[in-house]
């Protein structure tokens, strides 16, 4: 008698565990159902009021506002945003925003005008991009950066990011500005200002940043007011007439030309060692006279700075993958003893 009342409790209590899972699967469904937001049903901006996480789809002409107590997360998928007066993404809040890359996603955001809010992508607060998807950010805003964030900190984990704008390409702002910090991602740059510039400080721990400052001059394409390391990933830095080197206490080794002459646009640039190995061949898609070149394949010895010959690999992003370089003209030979080698 007391087994089979044993087997009935055990039994009832089972069947109350599943239920209960059962019903915080459907809340859990009904709730992620919730907070889809589809673009296409809207004609006028878009306010986010309350903390948590939201998908995002389709595509409008207005602008995506956040503006939460809490963290707000963001999923992107295949989103596309055309704002004609303002930023696409502008986090009011002083609170985290989070935006995720959704895999195998592309994801387009365009700024035009004139916005009190200076970025395509904008936040008051803490901003994190995560994810393995692509994310092109075109910023026409008069004086507009690609992301700009004020006085608190930027961190990208991933996701092949575009970026072409009229002013920094990356800013973190402000009066005490903020850490930009780099973990990993492919990024390209293009601006009409600073590449990726914080008035605080900056570390690249990871990833593949190519990154362009303005050739007319007076921007650089890695700028910081307190410093910045590089600690892994391939750096590529094209700048005028300003650079900032990587401080010492970077953890991987790089290379500074302050070249005596201009550099094309369009040129091919090829870095190679004493074993004719490549380090890292790109079309460069600025004329520039400084250059930054970190690599994980860079210690001390000696290298070789090519410019034009050809290269047989595949481009991403401009920068060569897996071919055979055949060798244009040497412009300079550099011996690196050092963690930061600069070259004049």
């Amino acid at each position: 008698m007391k087994k089979k009342l044993l087997y009935v409790l055990i039994m009832s209590l089972i069947i109350i565990l599943l239920l209960i899972g059962i019903k915080r699967f459907i809340n859990k469904k009904n709730k992620n159902e919730d907070n889809i937001i589809d673009l296409n049903k809207y004609t006028n901006d878009i306010t986010i009021n309350e903390g948590g996480e939201y998908t995002v789809i389709g595509e409008f002409k207005y602008s995506l506002v956040v503006s939460a107590n809490d963290k707000v997360v963001l999923n992107l998928n295949n989103v596309m945003i055309d704002s004609t007066d303002y930023s696409a993404i502008v986090n009011l809040g002083t609170n985290e925003l989070v935006i995720n890359l959704i895999d195998g996603t592309t994801n387009v955001l365009t700024s035009d005008g004139k916005s009190e809010y200076n970025g395509c992508i904008y936040s008051n607060g803490d901003l994190t991009i995560n994810g393995y998807g692509s994310l092109e950010i075109n910023s026409k805003l008069k004086s507009g950066e690609g992301i700009s964030v004020q006085n608190n900190d930027i961190t990208i984990n991933g996701g092949n990011i575009s970026i072409k704008s009229n002013d920094d390409g990356i800013n973190a702002g402000g009066d005490n500005g903020g850490l930009i910090t780099i973990n990993n991602g492919n990024i390209y740059v293009k601006s009409s200002g600073d590449g990726i510039d914080s008035n605080d400080s900056m570390i690249i721990n990871g990833g593949v940043v190519y990154s362009m400052g303005d050739a007319k001059g007076g921007d650089a394409a890695l700028d910081t007011d307190n410093g910045f390391e590089i600690n892994g990933g391939l750096v590529l830095g094209l700048g005028y007439d300003m650079l900032e080197l990587p401080q010492k206490t970077s953890k991987q080794y790089s290379i500074n030309y302050d070249l005596k002459d201009i550099v094309d646009k369009n040129t091919l640039v090829t870095l190679l060692n004493d074993k004719d190995e490549v380090i890292v061949s790109f079309i460069a898609k600025e004329k520039f006279k400084t250059l930054i070149i970190s690599s994980n394949k860079i210690s001390k010895g000696t290298y070789y700075l090519y410019l034009d010959g050809e290269n047989n690999g595949e481009l991403n992003n401009y920068i060569y993958q897996n071919g055979k370089y055949t060798k244009g003209n040497l412009l300079l030979t550099t011996k690196v003893n050092d963690i930061v080698t600069e070259v004049k």
